[in-house]
């Protein structure tokens, strides 16, 4: 596929998170002004990178709760200068735009919950996925709660899938925002009705139209192919070699491996589709990842939990997708990617160890790097997991920003440049010392 679907988002290019707000029935991890602060945090350490965060658990009473429905905004999740709950989410995301990040919503279009406002409604439309017996069918367990399935063929049919869009595209500003993730979003046949996997497949097409036609992309779990030029981002990337070969990231990207080659297999029919969607591929860090951990940022684990991953995936994964896969290599001693732009990644099979390269340039070596951070103008990000000191090539040719410098400024990555310090470039070498887990930016001097 060649094409380049019209996103609104260039989600190759931006770094997409979730932050988890609150899990029914009371419990609550990070407030609307505490995801204002992470949103702070990230924008300082990554120097400005495009950013897309998904709140989790931001309605009723937490992640999970009252679906179908999503007209209420969780109350405990407002500031003290907040009126309620509602102004203090469009607060969040109009003050998110000053630094450089979209927030929007983690939604979910499968579930149906027994005391959400929406039930009887639901019931009495008949638009619940039933057994062969006629039995409504059970979900997952959630927070304790019994989840049942509804139909998306019979939702879309009876025009209560784009009344609930509608309402809360009412509710929230997300036309403007641009973006929505939807949980899981799979197809689900409904034995009792004679609907099929195809039938599904359809509905899901004419969903994800709907949303694009109100001015939102649609983010989602994993990848279908039925899919492609409807859904720009998964979060978790479940694509094969071949596949990756064929799309480039700027039709279709995800975050890293999370639940590929296993979680699939327990949602699909193996034979829905000709057995897709597909289970991932064998090296996803040779292809570029970026973070999809399911534990999501919170008030309590941002700096712990964000800053490494971001380096060692969201990084190499930015800089890979602006170029694109030619070829993909595979040997009993090495897996591996060949770009554009002279660029090459390679796994070591008995280790995993990762390298990275642009021509003779070393970019990244296992768990530690020195690259180009190319949505800035020219700064270089360093990171060590396991601390120590080595020597890096840096000059033009690593980026044109730093042609026949001599000396370098370097701050840590949660720091000042007020508190920077100055480092010497000698014959195109640089040397580092990093601390275990230290992650710095390196400016011309």
């Amino acid at each position: 596929m060649t094409d380049q679907p019209d996103y609104r988002h260039a989600y190759h290019q931006t770094l997409t998170t979730k932050i988890h707000c609150a899990r029914k029935p009371d419990r609550t991890e990070t407030t609307f002004p505490e995801a204002r602060e992470i949103i702070r945090y990230v924008q300082h350490v990554t120097e400005g990178i495009p950013h897309i965060t998904y709140l989790v658990g931001w309605q009723y009473l937490g992640h999970d709760s009252k679906y179908p429905a999503w007209f209420e905004v969780n109350d405990r999740l407002k500031g003290p200068d907040d009126a309620s709950a509602h102004d203090g989410l469009l607060r969040l995301m109009r003050e998110a735009r000053e630094d450089n990040t979209t927030v929007s919503l983690h939604i979910n279009m499968c579930d149906a919950y027994e005391n959400s406002p929406l039930w009887d409604e639901y019931v009495r439309a008949d638009v619940m996925n039933r057994d062969r017996d006629g039995e409504i069918c059970k979900g997952g367990v959630w927070g304790g709660e019994q989840s049942y399935l509804i139909s998306k063929t019979l939702e879309w049919r009876s025009g209560l899938a784009q009344r609930r869009i509608d309402r809360l595209l009412d509710l929230l500003p997300l036309s403007e925002q641009g973006t929505v993730h939807i949980d899981v979003f799979s197809p689900n046949p409904s034995e009792y009705h004679g609907l099929t996997m195809e039938d599904e497949v359809e509905a899901m097409k004419e969903i994800l139209r709907y949303w694009r036609s109100r001015g939102v992309d649609v983010t989602k779990e994993w990848f279908h192919h039925e899919l492609a030029g409807l859904v720009p981002m998964v979060y978790h990337l479940n694509l094969d070699e071949a596949s990756r070969l064929e799309y480039p990231p700027s039709v279709i990207c995800g975050g890293g491996d999370g639940w590929n080659t296993r979680h699939w297999r327990r949602v699909f029919d193996p034979g829905y589709v000709g057995g897709k969607p597909e289970g991932g591929c064998l090296y996803d860090k040779a292809w570029g990842r970026s973070m999809d951990t399911d534990e999501a940022l919170t008030a309590k684990n941002h700096r712990e939990v964000f800053l490494g991953q971001f380096c060692l995936r969201t990084l190499p994964w930015y800089f890979l997708n602006r170029r694109r896969a030619v070829t993909h290599f595979h040997t009993a001693e090495r897996y591996g990617v060949e770009f554009t732009d002279d660029v090459r990644t390679c796994v070591d099979v008995a280790t995993g160890k990762l390298e990275l390269t642009r021509g003779d340039y070393r970019l990244v070596d296992g768990e530690d790097l020195l690259m180009p951070a190319e949505w800035t103008d020219g700064l270089l990000m360093g990171y060590s997991e396991r601390g120590g000191r080595r020597t890096w090539s840096v000059d033009g040719g690593l980026d044109p920003a730093w042609s026949g410098v001599g000396r370098a400024q370097m701050r840590d990555a949660a720091g000042s440049w007020d508190d920077a310090r100055e480092l010497t470039i000698d014959d195109g070498k640089l040397e580092l010392e990093l601390e275990p887990g230290q992650a710095v930016w390196l400016r011309p001097a």
